[in-house]
């Protein structure tokens, strides 16, 4: 393969020059701008609030328990209140195990369509999706809620949604 010309007029910002295929783009959906898949994104941190709710109900609800036991209770309370609050963890666990999965691939996925969009912003999918999936991994919500913020900022000045 011989070196491109010097005169040759295409280049990284050049809108005719094509990004190279990876093994992910065989595997993953193909997406336009107008897909939904930016949802997945901003339901990560939806999901951090409702958690932070859930905490802070499960709070409240263990400190009303120990005060009815302190107060005559026999650990009855505290029993209810534990069993409902392991119910309750289980469940809003699962969407999390669920988004752990699709964040990185949504991100992915849509970073790619906002990418061949060729508009004023052209997000780079491999590297959002590479901390993606560093975020779920390793940090959980300290890099995956603002990593999803930001993106979704960005996203809205360039396409208007969401």
């Amino acid at each position: 393969m011989s070196p491109p010309s010097p005169d040759s007029t295409t280049g990284p910002g050049d809108p005719t020059t094509t990004r190279e295929g990876n093994a992910l783009d065989d595997l993953l959906p193909e997406a336009t701008v107008d897909s939904k898949w930016w949802y997945w994104i901003a339901a990560v941190p939806a999901y951090f609030v409702l958690t932070l709710l859930f905490g802070g109900a499960a709070f409240f609800l263990v400190l009303a328990g120990v005060g009815i036991d302190l107060l005559g209770g026999l650990g009855v309370a505290t029993f209810g209140v534990t069993a409902l609050l392991v119910v309750f963890a289980f469940l809003v666990a699962l969407p999390g195990l669920l988004l752990a999965v699709l964040f990185p691939v949504a991100i992915y996925v849509d970073a790619r369509a906002v990418e061949r969009a060729a508009l004023d912003w052209r997000p780079d999918p491999v590297l959002y999706g590479l901390v993606a999936v560093v975020g779920v991994v390793a940090t959980n919500f300290v890099v995956s809620v603002p990593l999803a913020c930001y993106y979704l900022y960005k996203r809205h000045e360039a396409v208007g949604t969401p």
